[in-house]
């Protein structure tokens, strides 16, 4: 993207009558001035082309769609990263819902229903050919029917490349800051017998027929959908069996533990999770000593350094107990496939309560903290520095994915006190909790500290005999 000819000149002499200008162009848009906004704003970008705000501005004195896109992508020609720039254009080109799009400074303030919203069924798992319960079978990845043995294959493929969603199109719209709050009250498709969900549940086996079903109300229409998921591979049977592995592991765990403690079923269930891709640019200072000689000449340097991420990932669900959920890593984010309900079938689904903005806030954090302890690494490496300090970021090319992940999620029970299990469906790690031998931990640490002492005076009584000592 060029821009045009008469708008080419560059004027970097006076700072001040630049912002002068734009300002009052600026001001004349929102006094509704709109002949005059244009005429100042086209004076701004004609003084300094490579700033993106006047021609922000430019696309808000007109209605016209072709004059609006043509000042929006000269914008995005001087910032390539520009939010706003980019949703303008989003929203001219149909790809974002402008009756969805929140008011600058709103704020979405939690709705705190009383009652349980009325949920109905959005998809019911049953048999094309007799109308029997369909359940996912792990093993050969198929839905099968229970009854007749009818079989339905599912998509397999990888997307995770080409699953990202672009974060500016969704973070000024209501579906970015929305969160599960409600109970719903659900009437059995199958069967017609009520239950109250739980906050966030989606998809459930009703208990009384044993259908597999989803659910839609007010509220999940309003909330972001799953873009992709993570297959299980592993049966409850399978990831019982680890769970009693996982059991006799352990360095200090009581003798008896394998033996006395009583897990309960394992319940299928997805978890959403957030992951985030982008580019983090930080800019940094520090004072690097050129002087060859003894005494230190300091000057001072400054630079940009980029980090390029991948995957971030972020819980949906904040109840979710992340020490335990990290013993379960990695999850495998690259075999994810294309959101199909199918792959639902027979399992517990929860939606999230943790909202898209929180979350990408989350991930700026982690990938923030991530560069600023790698810097010392990075930066000035060989020279003499002091005073290293990280400065402005700026982020780039920010996507998001909405992925179920799959778990096997139960508890064990061992001398009066229950301890929570979460087994990773996709690749058999369990986290959780085990209780220690007190014993065992403090006759560890007793022969620690006796092989350091021991350790010790054998080094001294060596350097006795070699006179390494003097006294």
């Amino acid at each position: 993207m060029s821009f045009p000819a008469q708008f080419t000149k560059r004027n970097f002499s006076d700072e001040d009558h630049y912002r002068q200008v734009l300002s009052a162009g600026i001001g004349a848009v929102k006094a509704g001035d709109l002949e005059q906004a244009r005429t100042l704003l086209q004076k701004a970008a004609e003084i300094k082309p490579t700033d993106p705000q006047p021609w922000l501005w430019l696309s808000a004195t007109t209605d016209k769609p072709e004059e609006q896109r043509d000042y929006l992508e000269y914008a995005l020609a001087a910032d390539p990263n520009n939010g706003a720039a980019r949703r303008g254009l989003a929203i001219l080109s149909g790809k974002l819902d402008t009756s969805r799009l929140l008011a600058e400074g709103q704020e979405v303030v939690p709705r705190q229903p009383q009652a349980p919203l009325e949920a109905m069924a959005e998809k019911v798992f049953l048999c094309e050919q007799c109308g029997g319960r369909l359940s996912l079978d792990v093993a050969r990845q198929r839905l099968v029917c229970g009854y007749c043995g009818h079989e339905q294959a599912m998509s397999t493929v990888s997307v995770a490349d080409e699953a990202e969603l672009t974060l500016d199109f969704v973070l000024p719209t209501t579906r970015g800051h929305v969160w599960a709050e409600a109970q719903h009250r659900f009437c059995c498709n199958q069967c017609g017998a009520i239950s109250v969900l739980a906050v966030m549940e989606r998809a459930l086996v009703c208990p009384h027929c044993g259908s597999s079903q989803m659910i839609e109300s007010e509220e999940t229409v309003e909330m972001l959908s799953p873009n992709v998921l993570l297959p299980p591979r592993l049966t409850v049977q399978e990831a019982s069996q680890q769970v009693g592995e996982w059991l006799g592991r352990g360095l200090f765990i009581p003798d008896d533990l394998k033996k006395m403690a009583k897990p309960s079923a394992l319940r299928p269930v997805y978890y959403p999770f957030w992951t985030f891709d982008g580019i983090l640019q930080m800019n940094w200072v520090c004072e690097v000593n050129r002087s060859n000689s003894d005494t230190p000449y300091w000057e001072v340097e400054r630079g940009v350094e980029f980090e390029i991420f991948d995957d971030v990932v972020v819980p949906g669900v904040k109840a979710l107990n992340c020490a335990e959920i990290s013993q379960t890593q990695p999850f495998d984010l690259k075999a994810v496939v294309a959101y199909d309900p199918a792959y639902l079938a027979n399992w517990n689904v929860l939606t999230y309560d943790h909202p898209l903005a929180d979350a990408s806030l989350d991930a700026r954090e982690i990938v923030v903290r991530r560069l600023r302890q790698a810097l010392p690494s990075r930066v000035q490496v060989g020279t003499e520095r002091r005073n290293l300090q990280s400065g402005e970021t700026n982020w780039s090319g920010l996507t998001y994915k909405l992925v179920l992940l799959p778990f096997y999620v139960g508890s064990y029970h061992y001398r009066g006190k229950n301890y929570q299990l979460y087994v990773n469906a996709h690749n058999g790690k369990v986290g959780g909790v085990k209780p220690v031998d007190t014993l065992k931990r403090a006759a560890f640490w007793l022969l620690v500290g006796l092989s350091v002492v021991v350790l010790i005076v054998a080094i001294f009584a060596l350097g006795l005999s070699f006179g390494w000592f003097r006294f």
